[in-house]
């Protein structure tokens, strides 16, 4: 048993995703009461502000280009964080409407949200988003599906690999390009206040650390290396200065293509790119006490 490099463009050995959610205050609507703390929802204004500007800055001084996933309230709300992304020829994702995760809602929730972001960033961007991230990673069992009908060619919400693969289900195939906590700042920088929760802020450094363990490794496999990252954490300067050290790091590599989710997958599309096709686990197995309950409810 070995694990597989893949054949990346050009003879690269890794490819190197760096994508953000610019969640904005949408990031914290899951829980309603704090509809009534400004504080909590500032830290969004934050990110949707001056840290995604740093976080830009940094971008276009390495001349690399990432995929930033906007919710359509936060499009709808502040059209220049489109306008800035866009002016950085980055790319676009759909990131929901107002950041609801799929598994706390109804299909008919689920469609409705899907379609007002839609809407909403084909308004701000002149064209409809080709890829989507859950909010909060969640995804329904339904969601592939929905996101096959309404036309998408990628999801970047599973964790299933850590190369892209195909997900065969009903009307064809979706490519997934999966993530992973472990390269995700949210587990490393969030914090709100809530003294129960079991976040904690880590220094620079360590996250520095584990970040570069990581994408050595996954050079040395020849796989993909995708970090997610959050303006309103990532967009604060210590942290910033971490991603441009990072990059650093990786350029000093050869043959690192830097490239778009957009971009490896309309390449997919093409033909020019192939992946393995992964089942998805068999429900009926996993939970046979559900019967023949829908869980569309």
């Amino acid at each position: 048993m070995v694990i597989e490099s893949v054949r990346w463009p050009g003879g690269q050995t890794v490819a190197a995703v760096l994508t953000f959610d610019v969640d904005g205050e949408t990031a914290h609507l899951a829980e309603p009461r704090n509809q009534d703390r400004p504080s909590l929802l500032s830290m969004g204004t934050y990110g949707r502000g001056i840290g995604l500007d740093r976080l830009l800055l940094i971008l276009r001084k390495h001349d690399v280009l990432a995929t930033f996933f906007v919710p359509g309230a936060i499009a709808e709300m502040d059209s220049t964080v489109v306008e800035r992304i866009i002016g950085g020829g980055h790319a676009i994702g759909h990131h929901g409407y107002l950041h609801k995760p799929n598994d706390q809602l109804t299909k008919e929730q689920e469609e409705a949200e899907l379609i007002k972001g839609i809407e909403m960033l084909e308004k701000t961007m002149g064209k409809k988003p080709i890829g989507y991230r859950a909010p909060l990673w969640e995804m329904h069992d339904r969601s592939l599906s929905l996101l096959k009908q309404y036309g998408f060619l990628y999801d970047a919400s599973l964790q299933a690999n850590d190369i892209p693969y195909e997900v065969q289900i009903e009307g064809g195939e979706l490519l997934e390009v999966p993530g992973t906590w472990v390269l995700d700042d949210w587990e490393q920088f969030a914090f709100s206040g809530d003294w129960g929760s079991s976040f904690h802020i880590e220094e620079p450094d360590k996250v520095y650390r584990l970040w570069k363990a990581e994408f050595d490794a996954l050079y040395e496999e020849g796989r993909m290396f995708h970090l997610t990252m959050h303006p309103q954490l990532m967009g604060r300067a210590s942290r910033a200065q971490l991603l441009d050290q990072l990059i650093t790091h990786m350029k000093s590599k050869p043959h690192v293509w830097f490239t778009t989710i957009d971009e490896i997958a309309l390449r997919w599309q093409a033909g020019e790119l192939s992946f393995p096709v992964m089942d998805q686990p068999n429900r009926d197995l996993l939970f046979p006490a559900k019967g023949d309950q829908s869980h569309d409810h």
